[in-house]
């Protein structure tokens, strides 16, 4: 799991970190936002495409969170589908460490909400305010 560092501008810096702020506050689709931004600048710079789909598994996350508060669960399916083939499984994660971003620890944090919508009886209630970056 090798990876070269993928320097960020300040304002790179700032959207990422306006980004986990909104994603920590429950702010999901504001976090899409900001990392959408992001996502823009890497790729007009043309970073290494391994940070261009890095930035887009964590906006996906934001998307899977923001489809269990409104209990979708085919907008849950397919978001896990698309972050783990971007950012790995929480038993094989393409990151250890995304700039800042534990990316072990967030796909474990998120894995009980697709195992819930996913459930034979969802519960839907888990909190989503206890996933953290």
């Amino acid at each position: 799991m090798e990876q070269v560092e993928c320097p960020l501008s300040q304002q790179e810096q700032k959207w990422l970190d306006d980004g986990i702020t909104e994603f920590n506050t429950g702010r999901y689709w504001h976090a899409h936002e900001d990392w959408e931004e992001l996502w823009k600048s890497l790729k007009s710079r043309e970073v290494e495409h391994q940070y261009i789909r890095g930035i887009q598994g964590l906006i996906q996350t934001t998307a899977l969170m923001f489809q269990y508060e409104r209990k979708k669960v085919r907008g849950i399916i397919k978001m896990w589908s698309k972050l783990t083939d971007k950012l790995g499984t929480p038993e094989s994660p393409l990151f250890e460490n995304l700039w800042c971003v534990d990316v072990p620890k967030m796909l474990q944090d998120v894995l009980p909400f697709y195992v819930d919508a996913t459930a034979e009886k969802s519960t839907w209630s888990l909190n989503s305010n206890i996933v953290r970056i």
